[in-house]
């Protein structure tokens, strides 16, 4: 049986997260839909592109999201479930989408509030784990807010997702990717005290240098 295709995702109903934004000569926007049992994220777009070697005249950044989520995937990293993406050209421009399913008993970073000190250390060091892991793979999220990195408590053990990863880019090195993303989730966030990002950084080195 065929399954959902572009125009399923394209016209399917559902709540706007991030209502439809005017950008890089084109629009994009974000909602979330509920399909069969289950709750996903669907970002569609209209000449929302963005340029690289590979692709000088521009490429949906929905393109560049999906693959990231593949390679996310391939490093044993979580991430929301990529589901489908699509993309065609009409009279209009380049139409694309991108669909994830939504993340179960994940809140945000910017919500780990009230934490002991070892929870939060652990949490700090965990983050610091995965971001590690991603680097040593020379990939750059872009945009790494506190917002962007998603909790799970498990058994009193936190679990890390990445979402968010239309910016993401393959860097020169594993050095230039971590310059950047560190130094912006750095200033980007108010959970970790001095005591817990150095429990980051340390988690950090582990992976990065294995």
């Amino acid at each position: 049986m065929r399954g959902p295709d572009l125009d399923f995702w394209w016209t399917l109903a559902g709540d706007w997260v991030e209502p439809p934004n005017d950008a890089r000569s084109g629009w994009s926007g974000m909602l979330r839909t509920f399909v069969g049992d289950r709750f996903y994220y669907v970002k569609r777009q209209r000449n929302f592109l963005c340029r690289s070697l590979r692709h000088p005249f521009g490429w949906p950044t929905a393109a560049r999201e999906w693959h990231a989520l593949l390679r996310m995937r391939d490093l044993g990293l979580k991430v929301p479930v990529p589901v489908f993406f699509g993309m065609r050209r009409t009279p209009e421009g380049i139409e694309a989408a991108v669909v994830t399913e939504e993340l179960t008993g994940f809140a945000p970073l910017s919500e780990q509030t009230g934490l002991a000190a070892d929870a939060r250390g652990a949490l700090a060091h965990c983050i610091g784990r995965y971001l590690g892991t991603m680097h040593r793979a020379r990939l750059q999220h872009g945009c790494l807010y506190d917002k962007h990195i998603m909790v799970r408590w498990v058994g009193g053990s936190p679990e890390i997702a990445l979402i968010d990863l239309e910016k993401m880019r393959r860097r020169w090195s594993a050095g230039a990717a971590v310059q950047r993303d560190l130094e912006q989730l750095r200033r980007r966030q108010a959970v970790f005290d001095e005591r817990a990002w150095t429990e980051l950084l340390a988690g950090h080195a582990v992976t990065v240098r294995t």
